[in-house]
């Protein structure tokens, strides 16, 4: 495929070391969902497993198991899903937290500490010799067990480079495989990171991988990692849609597009799947693309400047690097063919809708979609683009009903001049069902109100966040809620709901985070 980029690259790069391949190791399911307010269900996170094998990554850190159960669940799921990729569970240097990870039958154990004096003193409280033996000893025991061991020292980029160097020349020579340099605060520069991947590389015994994690505090995540990259590394570390904690992480993305449009080095990814895991994790997660993302953002194919656009009509690539179809998008984001969707709509034709809209949906979600669709039908309403991509939104970002612990059964809401606002819910709780009213200043706080009377673990949670949006112009407007939930231990569940109605979208989306929330807490979905 012909590229027109800067004519100095290859200069710049005359004193690169490139590997000839580079490994993606996508941590989406790690470190991506300790992004406030993202949490994953177990069917969920077999869902982005899937979607990662199809894109085409090669390993997929599907999660710490020592953290709960729900996590060991669905990491030994994942794992004995077989998708291909090799399966990673990311464990620290104790017995128990590498067992838990041994027990999910995974491919791969990442295992780490902390090697800065920063973390040393104040959070691991230890010596760098009670550090580097205990590196020694987790990566030998891991070993033992005939998987393949990655080792990371945490905040690698703050600590000491000759301390650095003894603990990975240790932890390979004790047989790990990988060994992983993070930027664990995104605190580093190119050039800076590119020297410690140097001298790591020089001070470890040839035939070890090396691997780079890198964080996006500054905005320097991408270029880190590439940077990297030219001085020999072989494995990058990141997240879709650079999600993760903070900042988040280096964007899959970015790092995969910039790797084989600019450095012309190969990856496994195919590349055609890009857009349309990006907007899967987007609708999963809720966390919403910022339209100048590279690669992915819905303007990154649009032109407004006459200049720009009479350009773009005779060549594209006077001011496009790439081209749209090569992520798997099309030249414009929102569809351009002829399929109006309405309440005659079928379903080949919505799917075919929804396809070029870089949408993927099983058949329980396209008929539940087709049902929301004809009921706005029915009204008399015009389903738009930015309708129907609520409603998937809506759909698909939503706790499956086999995994559902709460579900309301009834809403009634009284309110008007002169009237308190009073609210009654019907709500069913496992093989529960649960009535209860409130009233409020509003109502949707009678509805709040009512839903924690009716269900004692509501009282426990606390509303963080509370958005209310118009997605078209209009009286029959669909309202769109997005909510973020906070548990009794602090945890911020996000979540979303559509509705005609803008009380019932409330607290259904109330409903779809506490769900969430319960299910990561242990709570057994309902008839189980």
């Amino acid at each position: 495929m012909e590229f027109f980029v800067s004519p100095y690259i290859k200069f710049a790069l005359k004193h690169a070391s490139l590997p000839e391949r580079v490994y993606v190791f996508d941590t989406t399911l790690r470190d991506g969902e300790q992004m406030p307010g993202v949490a994953l269900t177990f069917e969920e996170k077999k869902m982005v497993a899937e979607q990662l094998a199809k894109l085409g990554v090669d390993v997929i850190e599907a999660g710490m198991p020592v953290v709960s159960e729900g996590e060991n669940k669905a990491i030994k799921e994942i794992a004995g899903m077989r998708l291909g990729p090799e399966i990673c569970a990311l464990a620290r240097t104790t017995r128990e937290d590498i067992d838990a990870a041994l027990d999910c039958d995974v491919d791969r154990v990442h295992v780490f500490i902390a090697t800065s004096e920063l973390h040393m003193k104040y959070k691991l409280k230890m010596t760098a010799d009670e550090v580097l033996r205990r590196a020694i000893e987790a990566v030998e025991y891991t070993k033992s067990h005939g998987v393949k061991v990655e080792f990371s020292a945490e905040d690698a980029t703050r600590s000491d480079l000759g301390f650095l160097k003894k603990v990975y020349s240790s932890v390979v020579e004790a047989g790990a495989d990988v060994i992983n340099i993070p930027d664990t605060v995104g605190a580093t520069t190119p050039s800076a990171y590119a020297h410690i991947v140097e001298e790591i590389k020089k001070a470890v015994k040839p035939g070890v991988t090396i691997s780079v994690h890198t964080h996006n505090d500054f905005g320097l995540a991408t270029a880190n990692a590439l940077a990297a990259v030219e001085r020999g590394a072989q494995q990058v570390h990141v997240t879709v849609n650079g999600i993760g904690e903070r900042a988040g992480n280096a964007s899959l993305e970015e790092v995969v597009m910039s790797l084989f449009a600019l450095y012309g080095v190969t990856t496994n990814i195919k590349t055609t799947y890009i857009y349309e895991t990006a907007k899967l994790i987007e609708r999963l997660t809720g966390v919403r693309l910022q339209p100048n993302k590279p690669i992915i953002g819905t303007n990154t194919f649009k032109h407004e400047s006459g200049i720009h656009a009479h350009a773009v009509l005779e060549n594209p690539h006077t001011y496009e690097p790439l081209t749209p179809e090569l992520i798997g998008r099309k030249r414009t984001s929102i569809v351009e063919e002829a399929i109006v969707i309405g309440k005659h709509t079928g379903g080949h034709s919505l799917r075919a809708k929804l396809e070029n809209m870089g949408i993927s949906v099983t058949e329980d979600q396209l008929k539940e979609i087709m049902v929301r669709v004809k009921e706005i039908g029915d009204k008399g309403k015009t389903v738009t683009d930015a309708d129907l991509m609520a409603i998937v939104e809506d759909i698909v970002g939503r706790v499956a009903e086999k995994e559902r612990v709460l579900r309301l059964e009834e809403l009634t809401v009284v309110t008007g001049k002169g009237i308190t606002p009073t609210a009654t819910v019907r709500i069913r709780v496992g093989d529960k069902e649960k009535i209860a009213s409130a009233i409020g200043v509003g109502p949707v706080d009678a509805a709040c109100n009512a839903l924690q009377s009716a269900v004692k673990e509501f009282q426990e949670m606390s509303l963080e966040e509370y958005n209310l949006e118009a997605i078209t112009g209009g009286t029959d407007a669909l309202g769109f809620v997005t909510v973020k939930l906070r548990d009794k231990d602090g945890a911020v569940y996000m979540a979303r709901a559509t509705d005609g109605d803008i009380v019932m979208a409330s607290v259904q989306a109330i409903i779809n985070a506490a769900n969430k929330a319960l299910l990561v807490r242990g709570y057994k979905p309902m008839g189980q």
